[in-house]
């Protein structure tokens, strides 16, 4: 790319084939779709990226970005394992896939709503923002090795609504821009929180993230009704 024409922002939707707590995640199909292809099917109808680009470690997701009409890039095995630190794979990716905002975009948010998506992009590009993570804001007491965060306990019981809400990082959309996180990464070897940082506050349906199976039949029976939550789980092949 030359400096005219690098994207504005690229879409990183991320999968790994050796997922531990639920194997093969981005593979699991509801009805007759894997997570990924739901995940890059939303991408695409928010149409505010540049492009989309499948960021994995083998064949099959691939085959699936291929199939969606997506690029694909191959990352190298060894930033596949359980071990892999993000922000080694975010430097490895924008180091080989030039652009100005890079939105890591996780498809094991299935439900993540159009206008949160689109929120997130467009609220990532301003000038004022290098860094910027999904959040769900909870209105609830909340404690923190056994004490109080939002309220007190020497006086009466706070109603929810009175509450400072405590905000909890969702995994669904991060994003950087990417010269600032080259620039603290070369220097620290470490870059997910650099320069100045913004929270988004995402909906209820955003923030259900896929980590472990209870977590896939639960979205899977939002989506097919709750008689599907204890039905066995098919993949993607």
């Amino acid at each position: 790319y030359t400096k005219m024409n690098i994207p504005n922002c690229i879409c990183m939707i991320p999968a790994r084939i050796g997922s531990q707590r639920f194997r093969k995640k981005n593979l699991a199909l509801i009805g007759k779709k894997s997570i990924l292809e739901l995940g890059i099917e939303k991408a695409i109808e928010a149409k505010i990226f540049d492009e989309i680009i499948v960021n994995a470690d083998d064949d099959v997701f691939e085959l699936i970005a291929q199939k969606k009409g997506v690029k694909f890039y191959r990352r190298e095995k060894k930033l596949g394992s359980s071990d892999t630190k993000s922000d080694d794979v975010v430097f490895d990716f924008i180091s080989k896939n030039k652009c100005e905002n890079i939105v890591w975009y996780n498809a094991i948010a299935p439900l993540q709503t159009i206008d949160d998506i689109k929120g997130f992009a467009i609220s990532l590009r301003k000038k004022n923002v290098d860094t910027q993570f999904a959040t769900k804001k909870e209105y609830l007491q909340a404690i923190f090795q056994n004490k109080p965060l939002n309220f007190l306990e020497n006086e009466k019981f706070s109603k929810t609504q009175d509450l400072d809400p405590i905000e909890l990082f969702v995994p669904s959309l991060m994003g950087w821009k990417c010269k600032t996180f080259i620039e603290k990464y070369i220097s620290d070897k470490h870059a997910f929180f650099c320069g100045k940082i913004n929270y988004y506050p995402v909906s209820n349906l955003s923030s259900l993230v896929i980590k472990h199976e209870s977590d896939f039949r639960l979205i899977r029976s939002v989506i097919k009704g709750i008689s599907s939550y204890d039905e066995s789980i098919e993949y993607f092949n």
